[in-house]
């Protein structure tokens, strides 16, 4: 592939955008290990804290539970020493409410007697504890119910009013008395029916024997309702959920209860319930009592799911916390470090835009256009421009050196030849091509003699005369091509394009000889002739002439050596300027040639018609 196809970047650009590469990719992997790190530690810090969350609960509700057992286990330890007998009204009265008030969450204390009687306390919903004795009836028929109602004051109840009626309760007939009576140990039973009605519960049972007398059954009941309070009122982490699940996955309480929903499965909840939903995945992918597991919920993102068997009957708690309880805080100092890092990544790119732009841009662009300018071969334009940078500074110098080399160069060739060369417009190579020039020679006359009489001193002579006859030559666009001795050899239209090049070159001619005229003569004898000048217009063959170790740009040909004869030329017809018949017809209207004749030109074999111009009066 040409390597001119590929695209061309900017050094300064190129430079501004390694920096702005490297700011931001060492702040990005700075914030990648950073971010790692912090995760790692954040879910190990999460899953602890979600232990010891779950763990506290636990035990929280164990401890309940454990103190409703006591309850009942109370209760069987007095009428089993017999301080109080089960028939004793007003002493198991006042036993059932004084604990009754002691355990805010308990919402029955009871007794059922072999004989389908049933006696006990009950927290009402409004805040009010009933007495309740439920007596015996016939079989089939509804039983006597007395309600006796008390309203709780500081320190002490009051009694309100007591009620009269039927109930078709019949605690013999009940899941917790049978559960109880037929154990030896205290039982928990999930009933939905209590001497109320409709009040799905948790109930705790225990046989009551006196004197290996089979006396009834004692109980304790937790509303289902009440055991979702309880649970709201434990230490549970905000936003998340905690469940009490019977060993056939029945939800029994929930410390986020759904209006209606008591005892339900999992499925039962609605779909907007997000942690029940992660709860019922963690269920699915985990078959075993106690399980840990972390569930990505579409709308929490993470959650810690976990489930722990409790000392009742298979009973299980399960804690639903999303990550984002514990991780909150620290989700969104990371999300403020990140956009901190952002901004620091940002005012670090612009520094380093900055810096690019002052330390290498701005020097690469004036070096740049210093190494157009010696291009151009414009070698006054290159100025040595400092900058902090050694390297940069060193290539300033060096162009500048380069500049004065070239400088130096140019005096010993012609400028528009150099300049070609320097934009490699031209291959240095020997070679060349036929085209139509005009050529100038310019000598001093009687320079022989003159070096003779004044030896050394003839040097500022030959100095001033080369000198204003360059000046002469490049005002009219002219190109050096050689000193030969005390002559200097022009020529037009070649390296460049001049149009009007024989008239150019009769200018310059003129230019040369009033330049001479306007001084002092050498001596006396070289008063009227300053200066002799031929100049001919003809094709001849213009390049680099020489070998492949050395060069020379040149014209070579017919066109050249009538040049070089006519300064003969000029010499016998007592002329400063005579050209060549060719020079005159390019010249044209705007030149005032004179006519000489003919002059016999050693070399051909016709004569050549010559041309001069006369000096203008004044």
């Amino acid at each position: 592939m040409n390597a001119s196809a590929f695209p061309r970047i900017k050094m300064g650009r190129l430079v501004a955008g390694l920096l702005l590469l490297a700011v931001l990719s060492t702040a990005a992997l700075v914030h990648l290990i950073w971010h790692r790190t912090a995760t790692a530690n954040v879910e190990t810090v999460v899953a602890s804290l979600d232990a010891q969350s779950t763990g506290a609960v636990r035990s929280e509700l164990a401890s309940h539970l454990a103190l409703v057992s006591s309850t009942a286990e109370i209760v069987r330890s007095v009428f089993f020493q017999g301080a109080i007998k089960a028939d004793d009204e007003v002493k198991r009265e006042f036993l059932f409410l004084s604990l009754l008030r002691e355990q805010p969450a308990i919402a029955w204390i009871g007794f059922g007697f072999p004989d389908g009687r049933f006696f006990g306390s009950h927290a009402a919903a409004d805040g009010r504890i009933e007495m309740v004795e439920i007596g015996n009836g016939m079989p089939g028929m509804p039983r006597p119910l007395r309600r006796d109602r008390y309203k709780l004051i500081p320190g002490d109840i009051f009694f309100e009013n007591r009620l009269h009626a039927e109930s078709p309760y019949v605690a013999e007939g009940s899941q917790w008395y049978r559960a109880g009576k037929n154990s030896g140990e205290p039982v928990w039973s999930v009933v939905t029916v209590l001497p109320n009605g409709f009040e799905p519960a948790i109930v705790v049972s225990k046989r009551v024997e006196v004197f290996s007398n089979f006396e009834g059954v004692v109980m304790v009941a937790v509303s289902l309702k009440r055991l979702s309070a309880t649970l709201q009122g434990l230490n549970v982490p905000r936003d998340s959920k905690v469940y009490v699940q019977a060993s056939d996955n029945t939800v029994l309480a929930t410390s986020q209860p759904s209006e209606g929903v008591v005892a339900a499965h999992l499925a039962d909840f609605p779909s907007s319930d997000t942690l029940s939903a992660a709860v019922a995945v963690a269920e699915r992918q985990n078959t075993t009592g106690s399980f840990r597991a972390v569930v990505d919920s579409p709308a929490l993102g993470p959650v810690f799911v976990s489930s722990s068997v409790l000392p009742f009957e298979g009973w299980r708690l399960i804690t639903a916390i999303p990550r984002r309880t514990f991780a909150g805080d620290i989700d969104g100092n990371t999300r403020r470090v990140l956009v901190i890092v952002v901004g620091i990544a940002l005012i670090s790119s612009l520094i380093a835009v900055l810096f690019a732009r002052l330390f290498f841009a701005r020097p690469l662009l004036r070096l740049a256009e210093q190494l157009r300018s010696i291009e151009r071969f414009d070698l006054d334009g290159v100025r040595h421009s400092p900058t902090p940078l050694a390297e940069l500074n060193d290539f300033s110098q060096a162009l500048k050196r380069m500049s004065t080399g070239l400088s130096a160069f140019a005096r010993f060739m012609p400028v528009d030849v150099v300049r070609p060369l320097v934009e490699g417009s031209i291959e240095p190579k020997p070679g060349g091509k036929l085209t139509e020039i005009t050529v100038l020679f310019a000598d001093l006359p009687s320079f022989t003699e003159l070096a003779e009489t004044l030896g050394a001193d003839v040097e500022p002579i030959l100095t001033r005369f080369l000198t204003l006859s360059i000046a002469a030559i490049h005002a009219e666009g002219g190109t050096v091509d050689k000193f030969i001795g005390d002559a200097v050899m022009a020529i037009w239209n070649a390296p460049n394009d001049v149009p009007d090049h024989a008239l150019r070159a009769c200018r310059a001619a003129e230019a040369i000889r009033e330049a001479m005229h306007s001084m002092p003569p050498v001596s006396p004898k070289h008063d009227a002739i300053r200066v002799r000048i031929g100049i001919n217009t003809g094709v001849a063959l213009v390049g680099n002439i020489g070998s492949a170790e050395r060069l020379s740009y040149t014209a070579i040909g017919d066109t050249v050596n009538l040049a070089s004869r006519l300064v003969g030329v000029a010499k016998e017809h007592d002329a400063e300027i005579v050209l060549s018949e060719t020079t005159a017809e390019k010249a044209g209207d705007r030149l005032s040639a004179r006519p000489l004749g003919t002059a016999p030109i050693r070399g051909k074999t016709l004569p050549v018609k010559i041309y001069t111009i006369d000096r203008r009066d004044g």
